[in-house]
């Protein structure tokens, strides 16, 4: 028996890879982005609300203190890694500082020296 319609295995194999490209890339693309790990996610989301909390310690609306406590709590949650750590040593830091700070044993530039002092090692170390 014949079959009714012939195709010819080398047309078959002559499909134009090019036009599935560009899936491909994307779909790697996607499958990289998806790969972040919950400790990345969780530093993110740590960042965004220090940075938020610290803008209100500027304006005057949050404590020094409880900014540090807030953050060393909330650092302890994260899962741990290096930069976790990191981060825990300069919040003990500023922990301490702010508490002079706010115990009137140092004056506010004395205290924004200490803390951009402090920041400053933290975010060298980061790199």
């Amino acid at each position: 028996m014949t079959p009714r319609f012939r195709i010819s295995l080398a047309r078959i194999h002559t499909v134009d890879l090019d036009l599935f490209r560009p899936a491909a890339v994307a779909l790697g693309a996607v499958a990289l982005l998806g790969c972040s790990s919950p400790r990345d996610v969780a530093l993110d989301e740590f960042t965004r609300w220090h940075d938020s909390a610290r803008a209100q310690a500027q304006a005057g609306m949050l404590a020094w203190s409880e900014l540090y406590k807030q953050s060393f709590d909330r650092l302890t949650a994260l899962p741990p890694s290096i930069q976790q750590d990191t981060r825990l040593e300069n919040t003990v830091l500023l922990l301490s500082t702010a508490r002079k700070y706010e115990a009137q044993e140092m004056d506010a530039r004395q205290f924004a020296l200490e803390r951009e002092h402090i920041e400053a090692q933290l975010e060298a170390r980061l790199r």
